[in-house]
């Protein structure tokens, strides 16, 4: 029987999709079979992935290619199985229907006809306690390397150990793996690993008692190359909450370049007394205008609502009311969001005990889940100008109860809250759970992945976090820095989420900046956040010391096919490291290229199978990579900036004999520099707009020249 569905895929997908279904004639077989002397077995085969479950309550899921397997049973003997079919969110699916327990409790294995997922649904026709949870198995080989995400603030990852939340990430050298989380109830979900090897995927140990009609969901994802597994964990994971694909230009906190004064920004809880807070941050905005890098946005911190008395973050000061100070803005936030004439981001703590709304509306712990209260302060952010909505202290003190119910109810009022006056939503010091939690919420865009002020001892967390944030469809803040700190801009830049900084009058880097940004500060970044490469993640997980962790290398890359650019990131994490050495296969490149240098200014043509030398100046290393087409041309794009060929630049990119590329102005722009390599003096022909100023350099065969635009701010080029 036919079973592949690709009405789940994404659009860019879609297409690929179709070929893979010509090329592969996927098909799903279900059939039921009995040994002599043996116990029936009910077995479920996709291309990829076998399921068997046995008379007994015996499973096991193989994936065909790796070898990887899950075994497990059930606490009890099955009184009825039976195979289903049908399509849910994700696609079309056969599973295995196993009734047991008297309660007629059902354990469902669903396979997906097409890809490496299998869906776990633990359904409860009764009210039942909190024991015996499903699945419970083995990861078989036992040998596999191992990661997860710490329940701590902004969830860096560990090797080696797992948490209490999942995600689980098992790998091995040859970059097989496989990803075990839950799929719902993402806040009380419990994973555990008992020291003989057995994990079990249930409910939160403090929930006793599992309400009637209840459902738990385990989903496991298995694949070949390690990020590429997470990317299909969590966009099922999306699916399965029905979260739409957020593009990383989604609003203007995604979009543009903005202003921030959280905590290790220059004016977080400071300003200039002589002007006061109001005049403090129009004085800035005034100044990034006049320096040519105009800010799209601002970002308020827990400075500007009323709080308990005290200032110790960990005492008691949560807010009191959430509405601006008076002290403060004696005007109002409306009144001062008039002046300032730019959208605001709004942060926000937990309630205080002292607070009115404590008697006003429903609570759990010190969250409110009160839908009134989400309209109502959703209402006032809206007249007040606010477009970001940022909740703080995940972690612990904006928390809710350990409650199935309860823990639902925060994040649902906020997100529908807050979507009915357009305004999106950023998670703070999230713990893994939130990060799930996320797709289930449309609303919900960027996450904070790094601890407080992004510096040099938080890259690799926010590297390897910041895959976990997109794999689940959220773009990750790498928080506030400043501007003078050129390899933290080129980072949050290629980290394709947010970027803002939080300097202080009379010591902002526009040239800096401007590195990262068009004229209109719309940013010129990549499709996807800079992450750690497969390599790292065995590198990692097999270093026993400190001492013996390798230089760190990251990558993301602009995709336009055959012209796509990639972005390789380096520093080292040992003293002594002068360099890296990085196979060009480890970067997924298969074909001549050339890497250009973007600290040194210089570049080299490499060889399909060669290996990329990077070496460390200042502490760290910056290539961008194009291919070398038939003609030998590779265009690099506009290498002033970070991104030289990022999409709010270059709209498109044909690479075949020629290389055609549309480029889009500012409206305030009248040129851009293109850059490029050729083996021969190349032909540049303007199909809208105009070029200038073409030179060429025979020895590093490099050539540049001035593209401007036609009166639309566009232009179209011809190399060749």
């Amino acid at each position: 029987m036919k079973c592949l569905s690709t009405s789940r895929m994404y659009p860019k997908q879609y297409k690929l999709a179709l070929l893979r279904t010509a090329l592969a004639s996927l098909s799903c077989i279900v059939f039921v079979s009995t040994v002599a002397n043996a116990q029936p077995i009910t077995r479920l085969e996709n291309p990829r992935l076998r399921v068997k479950v046995t008379a007994l309550g015996a499973y096991d899921i193989h994936n065909l290619a790796s070898g990887m397997r899950l075994a497990g049973e059930l606490p009890s003997t099955p009184t009825a199985i039976h195979v289903d079919s049908g399509t849910d969110s994700v696609g079309r699916y056969h599973q295995v229907d196993i009734s047991y327990g008297s309660t007629e409790r059902v354990a469902v294995i669903r396979l997906y006809d097409a890809g490496d997922s299998v869906l776990f649904l633990d359904k409860h026709s009764a009210t039942d306690p909190n024991t015996a949870p499903f699945p419970t198995f083995h990861i078989l080989p036992m040998n596999l390397m191992r990661a997860s995400y710490r329940v701590v603030p902004f969830s860096p990852i560990q090797f080696s150990k797992l948490n209490s939340m999942g995600p689980w990430l098992f790998f091995n050298s040859s970059d097989d793996a496989l990803v075990v989380s839950p799929a719902n109830n993402f806040l009380v979900a419990s994973l555990t690993a008992g020291s003989s090897g057995v994990m079990h995927s249930g409910i939160d140990g403090r929930i006793t008692t599992l309400p009637s009609h209840f459902q738990h969901e385990t989903l496991v994802t298995f694949g070949r190359g390690i990020n590429h597994t997470l990317e299909n964990w969590g966009r099922n994971l999306q699916l399965i909450g029905h979260k739409r694909p957020v593009p990383n230009d989604a609003d203007l906190v995604l979009a543009k370049f903005g202003y921030w004064t959280d905590n290790g920004a220059h004016y977080y809880y400071r300003y200039d007394r002589s002007m006061g807070y109001e005049g403090t941050l129009l004085a800035v905005r005034d100044q990034f205008k006049k320096l040519g890098v105009p800010l799209a946005y601002m970002q308020l911190d827990s400075w500007w609502y009323p709080k308990a008395k005290g200032d110790n973050p960990g005492g008691d000061n949560g807010e009191t009311i959430y509405r601006a100070d008076p002290t403060i803005f004696p005007d109002g936030l409306p009144a001062f969001h008039k002046r300032m004439g730019l959208p605001f981001v709004t942060h926000a703590r937990w309630v205080s005990p002292h607070s009115p709304y404590r008697l006003k509306y429903r609570m759990s712990r010190n969250v409110i889940i009160d839908p009134r209260f989400w309209r109502s302060t959703a209402d006032y952010l809206h007249k007040s100008g606010v477009i970001g909505y940022e909740q703080d202290w995940l972690n612990y003190n904006a928390r809710p109860a350990i409650s199935i119910e309860q823990s639902h109810a925060f994040l649902a009022d906020m997100a529908k809250g807050m979507a009915r006056k357009g305004i999106g939503i950023q998670y703070c010091m999230a713990l893994p759970g939130y990060f799930m939690a996320s797709t289930e919420y449309g609303n919900v865009r960027t996450i904070r992945s790094s601890d407080d002020r992004f510096i040099r001892p938080r890259w690799d967390s926010f590297l390897y976090t910041s895959e976990f944030a997109h794999s689940v469809g959220l773009w990750p803040w790498c928080d506030v820095f400043m501007s003078n700190e050129l390899p933290n801009l080129v980072i949050a830049t290629l980290s394709a989420g947010p970027v803002g900084t939080g300097d202080h009058l009379g010591n902002i880097d526009a040239a800096n900046l401007k590195r990262a940004m068009r004229a209109d500060s719309v940013l010129l970044k990549p499709d996807a956040p800079l992450a750690p490469i497969d390599a790292m993640y065995v590198a990692d997980a097999s270093a026993t010391t400190n001492a013996s962790r390798v230089a760190m290398v990251a990558q993301t890359e602009t995709d336009f096919a055959s012209a796509t650019e990639h972005y390789v990131f380096a520093y080292p994490r040992v003293k002594g490291q002068a360099s890296v050495n990085v196979p060009l296969g480890q970067l997924g490149i298969s074909s001549p290229v050339f890497a250009w240098n973007w600290v040194s200014r210089t570049g080299e043509l490499l060889a399909a199978n060669a290996t990329l030398h990077m070496p460390f100046v200042d502490g760290w290393s910056y290539f961008v990579i194009v291919p070398v087409n038939r003609a030998g041309i590779a265009l690099l794009g506009d290498t002033s900036k970070i991104a030289p060929l990022a999409r709010k630049r270059f709209i498109s990119v044909q690479n075949q004999h020629n290389v055609i590329a549309v480029i889009h102005f500012a409206k305030t722009e009248s040129s851009v520099p293109v850059t490029g390599y050729s083996k021969l003096t190349p032909v540049v022909k303007a199909e809208s707009g105009s070029t200038s100023g073409l030179t060429f350099d025979s020895l590093t065969h490099l050539f540049t020249f001035i593209v401007h635009p036609d009166r639309n701010g566009y232009a179209k080029v011809n190399i060749g």
